[in-house]
């Protein structure tokens, strides 16, 4: 009989040993914000009816981000030839011709709920 011992039942120790070693770890992450009420086609200052957060992220996370966002989409606005874009719900990423990484989530702040954060 062999000794074995199913991975869901081995001490932590054992369990990682047989993955690769890849570890969940936080990274830097480059970007900015803007907190505002309305819509993003017409926003204005966040108030006491409503506030939303939009979020830019650029750089490393964004390569990251749109590599795992499986395939382009036909771009919607064609703001500029050549730049490709990914989508997955309201997370959007593009990457431009030019080889830079942009990615947009967004969250309404009174509900935590997840809005576009990106017109195009």
């Amino acid at each position: 009989m062999l000794n074995y011992t199913p991975l869901w039942m081995a001490p932590s120790g054992m369990a990682r040993a047989e993955k690769s070693e890849w570890e969940f770890r936080y990274k830097p992450l480059l970007g900015e914000y803007e907190v505002y009420s309305g819509e993003l086609d017409d926003p204005d200052q966040p108030n006491k009816n409503g506030a939303n957060l939009s979020i830019k992220i650029v750089d490393e996370a964004a390569k990251e981000i749109f590599n795992n966002l499986g395939r382009d989409v036909k771009h919607a606005c064609q703001a500029a030839p050549g730049e490709k874009m990914r989508v997955k719900n309201d997370v959007v990423c593009y990457l431009s011709k030019e080889g830079q990484y942009s990615c947009y989530i967004g969250f309404n702040l009174q509900t935590g709920k997840s809005r576009p954060g990106v017109i195009c």
